[in-house]
């Protein structure tokens, strides 16, 4: 949860968390006061409240996880690749590899803004009435965790765990792709676009560490050739 405002929202998501099966801790960045409401919405969960971990930056929330899934109401178009976003029933992908996933869920009155966005692997938005878009962030986060457990309790038949690539497995791959895009491109916003787009294919194909590791060794093969 970044920056929350408020502490019932707190309880509502740790509850929605152990209604759900969501393990793994809850982690707040920068929260408000973890008040009594906070306790009295987890009903029963407060041992989610105990074990949350708080952090004090976006990029510290992030190095704790494998793998990110942003949450918008505000979806984009095919241009503005900053917020193209999948719905929440496809997601379920991240499922398929053994990895550390965590669920983003903004602010109350500003959600996310545009750099945590592009920070984070995946963007997911929930289809509402377009007179009124905005869900309620406990509400949003149960939605979501709703379709995480659905794969618990049916699981793909003979699916086969593999380990995905960590947060900073893929950090080495984007950091390689940024120097070849500033070796063979000097216009910034074409560089930046560029970044974006590969970091969102990267993220959705669920890399596993051994394709991270083989995927680095060859850009940097390249890098080698162009400097």
């Amino acid at each position: 949860m970044v920056e929350p405002e408020s502490a019932g929202n707190i309880g509502s998501v740790a509850r929605s968390m152990s209604n759900f099966n969501i393990t793994g801790p809850l982690i707040l960045i920068n929260p408000c006061d973890i008040t009594d409401e906070a306790y009295m919405m987890a009903c029963n969960a407060g041992d989610v409240i105990d074990n949350a971990i708080i952090v004090g930056s976006y990029r510290e929330a992030l190095s704790l996880v494998d793998f990110s899934v942003a949450t918008s109401c505000e979806p984009g178009h095919e241009y503005n690749v900053r917020r193209i976003a999948l719905l929440p029933e496809n997601i379920g992908g991240a499922m398929a590899i053994e990895c550390n996933t965590g669920i983003v869920l903004g602010r109350e009155s500003s959600g996310l803004t545009n750099k945590e966005i592009e920070m984070s692997d995946m963007l997911v938005t929930i289809p509402t009435n377009k007179k009124y878009q905005t869900l309620n962030v406990s509400h949003a986060a149960s939605i979501i965790f709703y379709e995480l457990f659905k794969l618990s309790v049916t699981p793909p038949s003979k699916q086969i765990k593999i380990k995905g690539a960590s947060f900073e497995e893929k950090e080495m791959i984007f950091k390689d792709f940024d120097i070849i895009l500033n070796e063979i491109d000097k216009r910034e916003y074409r560089i930046a676009l560029a970044s974006i787009i590969f970091r969102r294919i990267i993220s959705r194909s669920f890399i596993t560490s051994r394709e991270a590791y083989t995927l680095k060794g060859v850009l940097r093969k390249i890098i080698l050739r162009l400097q």
